[in-house]
């Protein structure tokens, strides 16, 4: 044909064969050659997504740790010193190993973290620390950094009951599994091994009960002890089940390139066969040189750590006296760890039951006297678990399992402190509510109230000059009980949604009690009480709006027109309460409803930032004009009006009950604003689900504040949606102080981790919210995450641990954008901040804030003081 061509498309023929590549039995002895090229065929193999994220070890038994190899005259356990990862952190080099051991299965658990010390001290692993069941949050925060976790054999019931995530989540068993997602070195031996693979088993009365596994390896690994390993797989499913049977004194390992590597023992695998439907066998031999290539070359590539290096170590754990500070810096910041002795107990429930007598018998005031002793009882004699005397704990605990066994009360959970007080703040809402209507009879049978407050002599004298009188508003306190519940049950008991509705009802604020009624129900969906009154309250909130308009239609169009809409480029709008002077002589409005009054502050822009500088005093004038919430029409068309507005700042005005509603029709097609500040609004769930469609439709928003709004967690979920169908330039968002858990926080970092988002977040606020060591596994997902766009990300007095803040900070890398991490105001105590600043953080481009002094700092914070007396405004509502 001519002569050959090579372009593309063509293809010259070889003049010799491709030379063919040398296989592992065929190399006499380890080279560097070879050595190079399994660093470049390791490389390739970490680009598929289903290798392991780090080096899994199986052992029958713990023995082969101490097995001599004859190639090196090393112990094998160096073999697992080939496999730790090398942590970068301090300037002067790699940071220490830390190992952890896991002896749930085990009675004897000491005997064997003396033998698993031992081994690490071959290698000079000295961080060493064992797990327990249950697990403090000390052994937690060293589980969270360790490199070597290390499972030990036990009874295979007990690992399922420990260990086991069938029946709910373990949290040793997530911190396990999240740790060896970061590259962690997993050490399975005997009947643990099971739990790394897709199933495991336990017995009973000679039947394998079979359970789901971690699911961490593909199969199922399972120590040749003389089970019938051919009748498991045909008992688990047959086909797909291999199980590999491990014998006596051999191992296994799992490589990050996805390679099965057999030691010193062969491997025997068991596999269904479809085409048979049987049980096919087969055996898994071990390269010859698998140590002998590994090791020596890994030996050479590190220096003799000395004497001085091994001292230094220490450096970087907790004291045991920096652990009893950070466990009563901890006891300090949590509402829920406080416990009562029994005797205490008792003389609380003896005041609790006169109270409810008194109560029955129509006695409100006898009451209150009761349930207020025994608040005072509870405050002053709640302690922190670990300040209470062992005898006690040990008394409690005891008296718990023994009454559980017998299914009765009372259990551990009785003489915790916070259900107490709930249930104190939910009887004196009731009783005060008792009182009130009293109150109001006893007004209508006596016209004058003073009456019943001049104090009377039998001699004749007047005692005014020696008696105190205490007045108190009997409704404020109602409503002041409820919300608190509300916030100390994190807003889940629906006894206090229902209590606070009924302040409502009494206050003729039919509006709110409809929206606590809904989320009662939704907590108690059966409860026919609740359905009967929200029916009721709905009936009596449809007429609120008219019966306004009709009333105050002319004074309130007055006030609108004042506020001069059309030229406006900023509205800072803030609630009064007391400043409405309209007299309801046929008691149709609410009697606590804040008036919304024009604040007049200057517009100003800092760094692409609009804000609001506030006049001297900060407050609107007397003669201000005023808006009223249940004044709907004055609301309806207040941003369509506004053309040119660019902020809008809303404060203590509740918005929730109403107005929201209107503003979102306006906010969500607004081409102008740019800053939208709500701060104690009262949005709750519902107005969440109305500011879902602004997020989602609005183009011009740059900063959205929500702060003290009662949003929850369901509202959460709704902003979420929201986020995540924004296309315009947001880039601020601050969720203060809004009851927000861990519950819908995944639905948040979804949004912001989605592929091809277009959102583009900046900064975002979550300060103030309960959301503990479980809202932080799901914030450590977000900065795991290369979608995201955060560049700041505060989480002020939110709970967390020195558990959750090495969870957070693992996660810390220099190629993602966040830069600034705000941990200040949580219990993270002075050792957790020693070890961060000496390892990790002279390393990490993120600035991380915490407090020196984190409870002093969170008492001298500027919290604005309630007035005990008086009604909450909004902020201060759930």
């Amino acid at each position: 044909m001519g002569e050959k061509r090579s372009k593309p498309g063509w293809s010259l023929a070889r003049d010799a064969p491709r030379p063919r590549k040398k296989q592992g039995w065929e190399c006499p002895a380890p080279s560097v050659e070879d050595w190079e090229d399994y660093k470049e065929w390791l490389q390739q193999q970490e680009r598929k997504q289903e290798l392991p994220a780090g080096p899994q070890i199986f052992l029958a038994d713990i023995s082969l740790l101490f097995h001599q190899d004859p190639d090196v005259k090393l112990p094998w356990i160096h073999r697992v010193k080939c496999e730790l990862p090398r942590r970068v952190g301090r300037l002067a080099g790699d940071l220490p190993i830390k190992a952890s051991y896991i002896g749930f299965g085990r009675e004897s658990a000491e005997e064997g973290y003396e033998i698993f010390q031992e081994a690490m001290a071959e290698i000079g692993v000295l961080l060493c620390r064992h797990i327990h069941h249950p697990t403090n949050r000390f052994e937690l925060a060293h589980l969270e950094q360790s490199d070597l976790i290390f499972l030990d054999r036990g009874e295979r019931k007990r690992l399922w009951e420990t260990l086991g995530t069938d029946l709910g989540g373990s949290e040793v068993a997530e911190h396990v599994k999240w740790r060896y997602l970061q590259g962690a070195v997993v050490i399975a031996v005997g009947e643990s091994m099971t739990l790394l693979g897709e199933k495991s088993w336990y017995w009973s009365n000679d039947v394998a009960i079979p359970f789901k596994g971690w699911c961490i390896f593909p199969h199922i690994v399972a120590p040749e002890d003389g089970t019938d390993m051919e009748e498991l797989v045909e008992q688990f499913g047959g086909a797909g089940v291999v199980i590999l049977g491990i014998h006596k004194g051999g191992g296994m390992i799992f490589n990050k390139d996805g390679l099965v590597e057999p030691a010193r023992q062969m491997i025997q695998e068991y596999r269904w066969d479809w085409q048979s439907k049987s049980v096919k066998q087969a055996l898994l031999l071990g390269p010859p040189r698998n140590t002998g290539l590994i090791c020596p070359l890994y030996t050479a590539s590190r220096e003799v750590a000395g004497d001085d290096e091994l001292h230094d170590v220490y450096a970087y754990a907790l004291t045991v006296e920096e652990e009893e500070e950070e466990q009563r810096l901890i006891s300090k910041f949590d509402p829920f760890d406080r416990w009562l002795d029994v005797q205490t107990q008792q003389e609380l429930d003896a005041l609790k039951k006169q109270g409810n007598e008194a109560f029955k018998a129509g006695k409100a005031d006898v009451a209150f006297l009761h349930y207020n002793q025994a608040q005072v009882l509870l405050c002053s004699a709640a302690k922190p678990w670990p300040e209470l005397p062992e005898k006690l704990r040990m008394a409690i605990e005891a008296k718990s399992e023994e009454t559980a066994s017998q299914g009765c009360s009372p259990r551990k959970e009785d003489y915790q402190a916070c259900a107490i007080e709930l249930s104190l703040l939910l009887n004196i809402s009731a009783c005060s509510l008792l009182a009130y209507s009293q109150d109001l009879s006893r007004k209508l049978e006596k016209p004058d109230p003073e009456e019943d407050l001049k104090p009377k002599s039998s001699n004749g004298k007047d005692p005014a000059s020696m008696m105190l009188v205490e007045v108190k508003d009997n409704l404020v306190v109602a409503f002041r009980a409820a919300n608190d519940a509300l916030r100390l049950s994190l807003a889940r008991s629906a006894k206090a949604w229902f209590r606070r509705a009924t302040a409502f009802e009494k206050m003729r604020d039919y509006r709110n009690a409809v929206l606590d009624l809904e989320e009662a129900l939704l907590r108690e969906p059966q409860d026919k009480a609740i359905v009967k009154k929200r029916n009721e309250m709905r009936d009596l909130a449809s007429h609120v709006a008219e019966n306004m308009y009709y009333a105050r239609h002319k004074e309130l169009d007055a006030q609108e027109q004042r506020l001069n809409l059309e030229t406006r480029r900023a509205l800072h709008l803030r609630g009064y309460l007391g400043f409405d002077k309209y007299e309801d002589k046929d008691l149709q409005f609410a009697l606590q409803q804040p008036a919304a009054r024009v604040v007049d502050s200057t517009l100003e822009e800092l760094d692409g930032r609009l804000s609001l500088r506030l006049p001297m005093p900060s407050e609107a004038r007397e003669d201000a004009p005023y808006l009223h919430t249940h004044a709907l029409w004055t609301w309806e068309f207040l941003v369509q009006r506004s053309v040119g507005l660019r902020i809008l700042c809303i404060e203590d005005v509740d918005l929730g009950s109403g107005p929201l509603e209107w503003l979102c029709k306006g906010l969500r097609s607004h081409q102008e604003i740019q800053a939208l500040h709500f701060t104690g609004v009262h949005l709750g769930p519902a107005g969440a689900k109305m500011m879902r469609n602004v997020l989602a439709q609005n183009k011009s928003l740059i900063d959205v504040k929500l702060d003290r709004c009662g949003i929850l967690d369901s509202g959460l979920a709704e902003l979420a949606e929201g986020l995540a169908d924004h296309c315009g330039p947001l880039e601020f968002l601050s969720l203060r102080q809004n009851t927000i858990t861990f519950k819908k926080l995944s639905k948040l970092v979804s949004a912001l981790c989605r592929d091809e988002s277009k959102l583009a977040l900046g900064e975002l606020d979550l300060s103030e919210n309960p959301l503990g060591a479980a809202g932080a596994k799901e914030l450590a997902k977000l900065f795991s995450s290369d979608e995201h766009k955060l560049r700041v990300l505060r989480l002020q007095d939110c709970l967390l641990d020195l558990a959750a803040f090495w969870r957070l900070v693992a996660k810390l890398d220099n190629d993602r954008p966040l830069t600034h991490l705000d941990l200040r105001l949580n219990p993270i105590g002075r050792g957790t901040r020693r070890c961060w600043r000496g390892t990790m953080a002279p390393n990490i481009r993120c600035d991380v804030m915490l407090s020196d002094h984190p409870l002093k700092a969170r008492r001298e914070q500027v919290i604005e003081e309630q007035q005990t007396g008086s009604f909450p405004l909004p902020r201060w509502w759930v």
